[in-house]
């Protein structure tokens, strides 16, 4: 039951705004279509471009298609731990770099109903129902940097993975979920629409990695990844992101025609 109260809370809202409706019967149609750009998409690589058009007197459709594309590397300093303490044995931290290469691609369809519009649709209060799906590939390459040490001295931990994971990873993904929003529309065309809600999200992935079986390139990477290195939020979604509950959300500028 806790999986579906943020869809219960945005339907009610939803009902809340649509309710508008009941203002006018055939409200004005302000614009007829609207190109969009994502202005928070950018923060984890992504490039947004969205067509809103009017199919009816309250109703629009939506479809966004999305270009994934970053460079990033994280950093690490702590692969390798003394075993016990600094004092029992010579065990110096393993300074390294995760390069990343990330490119991909998302797809979005919509459907929004306007309530409480302002001088008329697209323009108002809207809810809104989509369906996403898109695919990403994540290129990967570790450098460990040179410590000076006696390897004669040093013991790692038993089943320690200390070798560099140069990794390929290929994600898929795919959701639904509802929005409640806002676009705010000038005389001029230019406007800004706000919006966040609930969704549901499915991701698979799968690890590449030479001399390792899929499963045990998997168990690797997710070791050093997560207990070493500090992502950004464009590799974050693609190696932490998991299957559930979660949500959606993004301010974009508008131009209407």
């Amino acid at each position: 039951m806790t999986l579906f109260r943020p869809f219960f809370a945005t339907a009610a809202l939803a009902a809340v705004v649509l309710s508008g409706q009941a203002q006018s019967t055939t409200p004005d149609v302000l614009h007829e279509g609207l190109l969009k750009v994502s202005l928070t998409d950018f923060i984890s690589g992504k490039y947004s471009l969205s067509y809103e058009r009017v199919v009816g007197d309250w109703t629009t459709a939506e479809l966004t298609v999305t270009g994934i594309g970053m460079t990033t590397t994280d950093y690490t300093y702590t692969i390798a731990q003394p075993l016990l303490y600094p004092w029992d044995s010579f065990y110096p931290n393993l300074p390294a770099d995760l390069d990343m290469e990330i490119s991909g691609w998302e797809v979005q369809a919509a459907v929004r109903k306007y309530g409480w519009v302002d001088d008329g649709v697209p323009d108002g209060f809207y809810a809104s129902a989509f369906l996403t799906a898109g695919a990403a590939t994540v290129h990967a390459d570790e450098r460990i940097r040179d410590v000076a040490f006696d390897p004669d001295t040093v013991t790692f931990e038993p089943g320690a993975f200390l070798d560099e994971i140069d990794h390929t990873l290929n994600v898929t993904k795919w959701g639904f979920g509802l929005t409640i929003g806002y676009q705010w529309l000038t005389e001029s065309g230019l406007g800004l629409d706000a919006y966040m809600g609930p969704m549901f999200r499915g991701i698979t992935r799968t690890y590449l990695m030479e001399g390792y079986s899929p499963e045990e390139a998997r168990d690797i990477v997710r070791q050093r990844t997560q207990q070493r290195y500090w992502m950004g939020a464009g590799p974050a979604e693609h190696y932490n992101g998991n299957t559930g509950p979660w949500f959606s959300g993004g301010l974009r500028v508008s131009l209407a025609f």
